[in-house]
């Protein structure tokens, strides 16, 4: 049994839905995250004792300042520096596979200007239950031009180091017609877009007149950290201006995982699902979504990936039904890559759906914390606005030992998921939707030290799509273009949708829906005052959340916020 006291880095993916007679039998280690390892990873991290990569090392320098003769100094102990993160000063190195780790642990600390030093993760997902939605496959569409820091026009970029401040990404137009041909959005699935005030513009499906009167969001740019994101989805597509994955090739560790290749293109569905909640386009040949800002532009960071479940009992089973049952995983050196390249190509919003368990009393846990205060608080000071998705544990985290990170690091806005006023929270077997009051989803992470919004996360009753239910519908990724479901160690394969095979759309819960739908929230607010600092937006938010007595986590209220001058 994993317990509390081990720091374990975990991927919110949705929620670990199980019957909720066998979710009360596990408890709260149901939702707890097993250390996934890819073939060609160390054995030893297959202990869940031991959640990290041993060998591999975040180097984290004094006044955020990486000495320009790191690489040597890396070189000098035997191990390589594979990148450096200047603007929060922490560099990540790799040691080789069978060196002592407490040794170079050691040796590293004691370099000069070394303020700490902590391993890298790798994390994964229980594996979750989904809804699968009538796929809709119009014609496939032209895939965007991508502009990218530097780097002019492509789908997968060789990172540019310069400091130069990337050319402006050009805003989608705001819609200059009413939004009617998203058929989704005007039925019951549109409901959690339209509880957080995705709505106007007299567009069917919500109230004539709301938010969208005043803004859709254009010209903010709202990057999601997640498992990539589907170019082509139609829903996607005319909002998506920056592809980019920090899923390195890295033989020592065995990266990428064999069953995804690495680039931007979401393989797992995590992430297109997200983007879709936060901004889906509106309008004729958009599919049938509309996302909180729709005209907001996507930057797509791709820092996790579609792992193997190879440690959760699957011993004999070929690499396709491990990747057919792996979740999406990835390091927290991406994730750190994720932030800095979002900040490079000027991203307004930063949507995180995945997050750490801390315990604040380990060296490693303070270190993290410490770590993660340094970059949101540097990510903050530069105009960005956080927003990380609190868990899907169950957790009082109001016992001030045990942080959430991100979402608990300085300046981020932590979101809980709330639920369907059409259709009540009721976890009983068979149960329908009927209406009832607002309330915090079973599976949310909550407690005063969060200091959190809440947004839809949806929970049971489930329902078929179109009609009234407590789950969420959301975009998914067909996989690689021309390709059928299997590991993509040719051109014809690639994996697409959890475990659901190529399809468009999904059904689910979790906070990962909450977050990227607080996301759009602000994108609104943004767009209607661009001059503001990202301090005020989220104040403005706080203030401006409507407050429920079955739901004492104020709500995020677009309405409200854009009432506000």
């Amino acid at each position: 049994m994993f317990s509390l006291h081990h720091t374990a880095v975990r991927l919110y993916s949705l929620t670990f839905l199980l019957p909720h007679g066998l979710r009360r039998i596990c408890s709260r280690a149901i939702a707890l995250i097993l250390i996934g390892i890819a073939p060609g990873l160390y054995a030893q991290t297959s202990s869940l004792a031991q959640p990290f990569i041993p060998n591999r090392y975040l180097v984290v320098y004094r006044n955020a300042a990486i000495p320009g003769d790191a690489e040597l100094r890396a070189r000098s102990l035997g191990t390589h520096l594979l990148r450096r993160n200047e603007r929060f000063g922490i560099a990540t190195v790799q040691a080789e596979p069978g060196a002592n780790d407490a040794t170079t642990l050691k040796r590293l600390t004691a370099q000069p200007n070394v303020e700490y030093v902590l391993h890298d993760r790798l994390v994964t997902g229980h594996r979750v239950m989904l809804r699968p939605e009538a796929t809709y496959l119009p014609a496939e569409p032209t895939p965007p031009t991508l502009s990218v820091h530097a780097a002019g026009p492509t789908s997968h970029i060789e990172r540019d180091t310069t400091t130069n401040p990337p050319a402006a990404i050009p805003a989608p137009p705001t819609p200059s017609v009413p939004m009617a041909n998203d058929t989704a959005y005007n039925s019951p699935d549109g409901w959690a877009v339209r509880q957080v005030g995705g709505f106007g513009r007299n567009t069917p499906g919500g109230p004539a007149h709301g938010p969208w009167d005043t803004t859709t969001g254009a010209g903010v740019r709202i990057a999601i950290l997640d498992s990539g994101i589907d170019a082509r989805h139609p829903d996607i597509a005319p909002n998506l201006a920056l592809n980019l994955s920090e899923v390195s090739h890295d033989p020592i560790t065995g990266l990428p995982s064999p069953c995804d290749d690495g680039t931007p293109q979401d393989q797992q569905g995590h992430g297109t699902w997200a983007a879709s909640l936060a901004a889906a386009a509106a309008g004729p040949a958009t599919g049938d979504l509309i996302g909180v800002a729709p005209s907001a532009t996507l930057l797509n960071i791709k820092v996790l990936q579609r792992m193997p479940a190879s440690s959760v009992g699957n011993s004999g089973q070929t690499l396709a039904s491990q990747c057919a049952a792996g979740q999406a995983g990835g390091l927290l050196s991406w994730v750190i890559q994720g932030i800095e390249d979002a900040m490079a190509n000027r991203a307004d919003i930063i949507s995180i759906s995945l997050g750490t368990l801390v315990d604040l009393s380990t060296g490693e846990g303070a270190g993290l914390k410490a770590t993660f205060d340094r970059i949101t608080y540097a990510a903050s000071q530069s105009g960005v606005i956080l927003i990380a998705a609190a868990g899907n544990d169950g957790l009082d985290l109001t016992n001030s030992r045990y942080i959430e990170l991100p979402a608990q690091a300085r300046n981020v806005l932590t979101i809980v998921a709330s639920t369907n006023p059409a259709c009540q929270q009721n976890l009983t077997p068979g149960a329908t939707c009927t209406p009832g009051p607002v309330t915090l989803a079973y599976y949310s992470n909550y407690g005063t030290t969060l200091n959190a919004l809440s947004a839809p996360g949806g929970s049971y009753p489930a329902a078929p799509d179109g009609t009234t239910s407590g789950w969420i519908r959301g975009a998914c990724t067909s996989g690689l273009p021309s390709t059928t479901e299997g590991p993509p160690s040719d051109p014809q394969h690639s994996f697409a949708c959890f475990n659901l095979g190529h399809t468009q759309y999904v059904q689910a819960i979790g906070t990962s829906a909450s977050a990227p739908l607080a996301a759009g929230a602000a994108a609104l607010l943004r767009a209607a005052h661009p001059t503001w600092s990202a301090h005020q937006i989220i104040e403005t938010l706080r203030t401006t959340a409507t407050l429920q007595p079955t739901l004492p986590i104020p709500q995020i209220n677009a309405t409200n916020a854009l009432n506000t001058h």
